[in-house]
C-alpha cells in the first residue's frame, strides 16, 4: 500500500484523546461496554476504493479492517460492514435518491414560532410570510434506513405512523405543482421534463406519485463519502506488547526434572550391575 504508517506515539496520543471525548459523553457505568482500551487495540491501514488511505483499529489482531461497521459522523449511525467514512473532498458529487426500507425509531421535538425575518438566506420575505408558523408547534423526526443501507432523517407530523402510509396531495394540486416547476425550468431555459439531474428526477417521480408526505426516499449523503475497503495492512498493536522473559533453569517444571533425575540412576544402577 502506498505511504507510511503514523508513528506509533502519535497515533497512541489521538487515540487516548478520543477515549477522553467518549468518556465526557458516558456515564462511567457505560465505560467498560462502550470505550475501548488502548492495549486491546491491532493498527491497520486501510485502502479504499476511491484510492485515500487512512489508519483504523480492530478488537484484536485476528478480527479484520473489512468485517466491522465503522461510524457515520453525520447520522451518527454504522454504516455497512466494509465500508469507511473517507473525509477527503472529492469535489461535488449528486447525492443518489434511495428507498426507505425502515423507519427505525423516532423523537418529538418542540419549536417556538418562527422569527419574522426567514431562516434561509435564499428566501425572500413573500415564500416566508406563506410557510411561516406564527404559533409554537411540534414535529416528529424519525431515523430511516435507506435501501443502500445507510441512515437518514425523515420529518413527519407527531400523529402520523409508518402503517398509516403517505399523505397525498389532490390531483387539482398535483396539477399546480406540475405547472410550477414546468415555469421554473422553462424561465431557466429548459423545456419539458428534464432527465439530466437527480434532483429533477426525483422532482417529476414525486408528482407522478401525488406528492406523497413523508416521502418515501431521501437523498442519501452518505452514499457520497462512504467508499468500500479494498485493501489491508497491519500495522500492530497500539500498545506493543512486552515478550515474557525466558523461563531460568530454577522454574523448570518439578516432573521433568525429577523424570531427569530418575532416568540418571537408573542409568547408573545399569552401569554398576554390569561392572
Amino acid at each position: 500500500m502506498p505511504g507510511r504508517a503514523r508513528p506509533q506515539n502519535k497515533a497512541l496520543r489521538e487515540f487516548e484523546k478520543s477515549v477522553a471525548e467518549l468518556r465526557e459523553r458516558y456515564k462511567p457505568m457505560f465505560w467498560p461496554l462502550l470505550i475501548p482500551e488502548a492495549k486491546d487495540m491491532f493498527r491497520w491501514r486501510v485502502q479504499l476504493e476511491c484510492g485515500c488511505t487512512h489508519e483504523v483499529y480492530t478488537h484484536g489482531e485476528d478480527k479484520y479492517p473489512d468485517d466491522r461497521s465503522y461510524l457515520d459522523p453525520v447520522t451518527e449511525s454504522r454504516l455497512p460492514a466494509g465500508e469507511y467514512w473517507c473525509p477527503t473532498d472529492h469535489g461535488p458529487t449528486a447525492k443518489p435518491y434511495r428507498d426507505i426500507l425502515e423507519w427505525v425509531d423516532r423523537k418529538v421535538v418542540d419549536f417556538p414560532p418562527d422569527p419574522e425575518e426567514p431562516d434561509y438566506d435564499w428566501m425572500d420575505a413573500e415564500d416566508w410570510a406563506k410557510i411561516r408558523k406564527l404559533d409554537p408547534h411540534t414535529s416528529a423526526f424519525w431515523k430511516v434506513k435507506l435501501s443502500c443501507g445507510h441512515h437518514d432523517q425523515v420529518c413527519s407530523d407527531v400523529d402520523w405512523k409508518p402503517e398509516d402510509g403517505p399523505k397525498l396531495v389532490s390531483e387539482e394540486r398535483i396539477a399546480e405543482i406540475r405547472r410550477e416547476f414546468e415555469e421554473i425550468w422553462t424561465a431557466e431555459g429548459r423545456t419539458g421534463w428534464p432527465h439530466e439531474s437527480p434532483e429533477r428526477d426525483h422532482i417529476r417521480k414525486m408528482i407522478e406519485l401525488r406528492w406523497p408526505r413523508p416521502e418515501p426516499g431521501r437523498d442519501c449523503y452518505a452514499c457520497t463519502r462512504a467508499r468500500r475497503i479494498t485493501g489491508y495492512q497491519r500495522i500492530g498493536w497500539l500498545v506493543p506488547k512486552t515478550k515474557p522473559a525466558p523461563a531460568s533453569s530454577a522454574n523448570l517444571d518439578r516432573k521433568k526434572v525429577e523424570a531427569r533425575l530418575a532416568a540418571a540412576e537408573a542409568e547408573v544402577r545399569k552401569l554398576r550391575t554390569t561392572r
